[in-house]
């Protein structure tokens, strides 16, 4: 596979363990980092021959997301950061700890690595050789990424050529649609599932597997109201600080919390209806009273006393359940 144009200072300056453990090194000392995966990892994982070699690519991904988009960038993202890799392996955790049988260390493992790399690039420019292809450029470079990492490992026993294909699958899937109309296609919420016909799995297993992946991505409207809500927050400052996405707090937070909540946001692996689909319901009266609650609001306010409103507001939903 070759992308070598696609590397940037962030990969050449942390290429291996070492340099990824210095790099975190430097980081507060209230920062969570990678302790509880490690933790969680090192029992799970301990009798596999792949162990270590899967804990120092998680490492090596984390260290380049923090100080590629999070806290150890001058300009961090405020959604698309190391917090949002540990927000993901606690959600694979979480899902091992429910279902021991259904997920096996293999697929643990590349859940493992697709949380930690999944988002790796955010500032790729757009796919013009390839105009028909709905994978975003972010997924197609971080997957690109994510390989030269398992190759430095010396591409260790984890990654056959099934498991490579699954990770693509699970990465390049979690392009994200908003139901707008791309050459002649037109898809909204993630992609796994389209991408999954195409690829006619014969395991229903690996199927459930990357639609679990996925799921994991949005699995934000599980949260408590208060949480989806500063995650909503931290997703609209990324959009205006990195993206220069012109769009009104105002609608954001009211019907656009709607669309996502409602039409383009679904929970499609069995895992994670059973795990995750109760709680989003259980939020859907209190999204309706909070983006209602905003757009009952002038619409001449500024976007921080929007911001303000919109958490509060989720702050007393969430104490009066």
């Amino acid at each position: 596979m070759d992308s070598a144009t696609t590397i940037d200072q962030t990969e050449i300056d942390i290429s291996n363990l070492q340099q990824a453990q210095d790099a975190l090194s430097s980081l507060p000392a209230d920062h969570p980092k990678l302790e509880s995966w490690n933790d969680w990892a090192n029992h799970i994982f301990c009798e596999q021959p792949w162990h270590n070699d899967l804990i120092s690519s998680v490492t090596i991904a984390y260290a380049r997301m923090a100080s590629r988009n999070g806290s150890l960038n001058s300009r961090p993202r405020s959604y698309h950061n190391e917090f949002h890799i540990n927000d993901l392996l606690s959600r694979v955790m979480y899902c091992a700890k429910h279902h021991k049988k259904q997920l096996n260390p293999n697929g643990l493992a590349i859940l493992s690595y697709f949380s930690a790399c999944h988002d790796l690039r955010q500032d790729e420019a757009k796919n013009n050789t390839n105009p028909d292809s709905l994978v975003g450029t972010n997924e197609k470079v971080s997957f690109e990424e994510a390989f030269r990492v398992i190759e430095s490992m010396d591409k260790s026993s984890l990654w056959s050529e099934h498991h490579l294909l699954l990770l693509k699958t699970m990465i390049e899937g979690s392009t994200f649609g908003s139901g707008g109309k791309r050459s002649q296609n037109f898809f909204q919420g993630n992609l796994a599932k389209h991408l999954l016909k195409k690829l006619a799995l014969p395991n229903k297993n690996d199927e459930q597997l990357v639609l679990l992946a996925c799921d994991l991505d949005t699995a934000n409207v599980s949260l408590p109201i208060s949480k989806f809500a500063q995650s909503a927050i931290n997703i609209y400052n990324e959009l205006i600080s990195h993206q220069q996405v012109l769009i009104p707090a105002h609608q954001f937070f009211s019907l656009q919390q709607k669309i996502y909540f409602f039409e383009q946001q679904n929970f499609n692996a069995i895992i994670s209806q059973e795990l995750f689909d109760d709680k989003k319901q259980f939020n859907s009266e209190k999204l309706v009273a909070l983006s209602d609650h905003i757009e009952s609001l002038s619409s001449e306010l500024s976007d921080a006393e929007i911001k303000t409103e919109f958490l509060q507001k989720a702050h007393d939903l969430e104490q009066d359940s």
